[in-house]
């Protein structure tokens, strides 16, 4: 009787391990993709944090969008369905690709995963991207109820500036010069650029406010 006491005892204990051993495995998966998750919306915030910045300093004149917008790679690198996904039919253009590597050049440092970045328009998307509550996330705005950094891009600038053209005559061409710049609501600078009636090319005159040209009628 005794024996039997013990057997059954002994049974009861090694089905009560297992269900231990089953719950500590499920909370350890668990675990591990919540810090995972973290991971990826820690790193997102810290590019986001860092593009914010380079964004609102070129806003003041106080960075050259030129040298940032020469960084990183071609998208192009990406796989053509991946680079749809990620983009959800938007146009490329204004996307650099950075590789882990390639942020180091942004001082951002330990990112464990590669990024597209526009620095026009502020937007960070994730290459890979990351399963948040049954949802393929690629940038932060796409987590459900998130409430971090800000995000959101709004195209304030519905006006266009108003200015006055000056043209000086030089030796075998006209100089033109733009001033009195009244630039609308958000807008703190900009680049120049311009184009001959007779051609369908703009020239990049770029921050400076004038330009020389041999046909200054036909602007």
């Amino acid at each position: 009787m005794e024996s039997g006491v013990t057997l059954v005892a002994l049974a009861v204990t090694i089905i009560v391990i297992i269900i231990i051993a089953g719950i500590a495995t499920s909370a350890g998966v668990d675990n591990i993709r919540n810090s995972k998750r973290v991971a990826f919306i820690t790193e997102l915030e810290m590019i986001q944090e860092k593009v914010n910045t380079i964004y609102e300093k070129r806003k003041l004149n106080k960075e050259d969008i030129t040298y940032y917008n020469a960084l990183g790679q071609d998208v192009s690198v990406i796989e053509t369905g991946k680079l749809s996904e990620i983009l959800k039919g938007n146009s490329e253009k204004g996307y650099r690709y950075f590789s882990k590597e390639n942020l180091s050049k942004l001082d951002l440092e330990n990112i464990e995963q590669d990024v597209m970045i526009n620095f026009d328009t502020r937007d960070v998307a994730s290459v890979d991207g990351f399963l948040i509550d049954g949802k393929m996330c690629y940038r932060l705005s796409d987590i459900p109820s998130y409430q971090g950094q800000n995000i959101e891009y709004v195209d304030k600038n519905v006006n266009s500036p108003t200015f006055d053209v000056d043209v000086t005559r030089l030796s075998d061409k006209w100089q033109v010069v733009i001033k009195n710049i009244e630039n609308p609501n958000q807008v703190y600078g900009g680049t120049l650029s311009y184009k001959l009636q007779t051609s369908q090319n703009w020239i990049l005159a770029g921050e400076t406010v004038h330009f020389e040209v041999r046909e200054p009628r036909n602007i």
